[in-house]
């Protein structure tokens, strides 16, 4: 309910900062959650974007970080970068207000991700593409994640508009991560996600995620509301739960994000 209360008046300040006068329009934008890649554009050169995400989460929903067992509170900060025509890079910060596993516990700075994606195709309007982005996550603070090495990987992005306001977005990706003192593990990730515009402002979103890899394949799912401010500042707030026997924790969560 605490997490809920600062996702509500996050919403309603930054609401209140923006105003309502403004209309989306051809300067709208879409953005990614800070260490993810969920969409196939890039910034233009020279753009800058921010973003913050809260989560409050549970074992296994951040497997990577508690292994079988734990909970925390965190706020991942990105930002994005226009470097060239259909290049950005990205720089992610982990930073945990709370947290508690079986590998350590502890609040801090846990993770730094960094990643470039590049547009390979996009569509005549520019509301479908394919992108591929390369990434990197280093650990910062060892007693939070429980390891010294990084991880890394490539994501897949797409998105495709459809009719009656309605859109399909997703990615495939392959990640490979440390596992124990020496050993190394390979995932595949992958999530679709069917989104339908509600209002001028408004969109809904039901997403279907998949890793396999080592041991049993987890399902989960992740639903929420996406609302533009305005052309440049978005707000989204949601949450996530597993699939079945082996799947992930839930978790829920809020983001806000500004283009610059």
């Amino acid at each position: 309910m605490r997490i809920l209360a600062i996702c509500l008046s996050l919403f309603v300040l930054v609401h209140a900062a923006c105003g309502d006068d403004e209309k989306p329009g051809s300067g709208a934008y879409e953005t990614d959650r800070p260490g993810e890649v969920e969409n196939p554009f890039t910034l233009p050169p020279g753009g800058l974007e921010w973003v913050t995400y809260l989560v409050a989460a549970n074992a296994p929903a951040r497997e990577d970080l508690f292994g079988s067992g734990g909970s925390a509170v965190f706020v991942d900060t990105a930002i994005r970068f226009g470097l060239a025509r259909n290049l950005e890079g990205g720089v992610t910060i982990d930073g945990f207000l709370a947290a508690n596993s079986r590998q350590g516990s502890g609040t801090g700075v846990g993770y730094g991700t960094l990643l470039a994606k590049w547009n390979l195709m996009k569509g005549e309007t520019g509301d479908s593409g394919i992108a591929l982005a390369p990434f990197v996550r280093l650990p910062i603070e060892r007693t939070i994640g429980g390891t010294s090495r990084a991880e890394y990987g490539v994501i897949a992005p797409f998105d495709l508009e459809l009719e009656g306001g309605w859109e399909l977005q997703g990615s495939t990706g392959i990640t490979r991560a440390p596992e124990g003192v020496s050993e190394w593990s390979t995932q595949w990730e992958n999530q679709v996600s069917l989104e339908r515009a509600l209002t001028a402002r408004a969109t809904a979103y039901l997403e279907i995620q998949l890793e396999s890899g080592k041991g049993p394949s987890a399902w989960s799912t992740e639903f929420g509301v996406t609302y533009r401010l305005s052309p440049r500042a978005l707000m989204d707030f949601g949450g996530s739960a597993g699939i079945g026997r082996d799947s992930r924790g839930r978790m829920g969560y809020a983001r806000v994000g500004w283009g610059f």
